[in-house]
């Protein structure tokens, strides 16, 4: 299975082939967190669904698995936003991804 890159992610302008494979097909992959990200994580976990979402999908190294786009969907929103996480950066590739490969039915 892949595994994305900060640096990689960051460096596309689009995500339409992720975005097509994961979100429409199902094909997981996996991201490895930013110390940033994973800063982020630690604030918003146990606080927010899609805290819950990151932490119930990540390994001992801080490798997250992408493996079902209605459950990250549907953890955004509960937190009362469809494409973006709460109180995570713009400028991360993690906002990015969820941004992405947000699904809103």
């Amino acid at each position: 299975m892949k595994i994305y890159t900060s640096e990689q992610i960051l460096k596309k302008e689009n995500l339409y082939k992720l975005q097509d494979s994961f979100s429409s097909s199902g094909i997981p992959f996996k991201y490895q967190l930013t110390q940033g990200e994973i800063n982020w994580l630690t604030f918003v976990k146990n606080k927010y669904n899609i805290g819950d979402f990151v932490v119930n999908n990540l390994d001992n190294k801080n490798i997250l698995r992408f493996n079902c786009p209605f459950k990250m969907s549907e953890a955004l929103k509960n937190d009362g936003n469809d494409y973006k996480a709460i109180m995570l950066s713009e400028e991360t590739a993690l906002q990015k991804l969820f941004f992405w490969l947000s699904i809103n039915d």
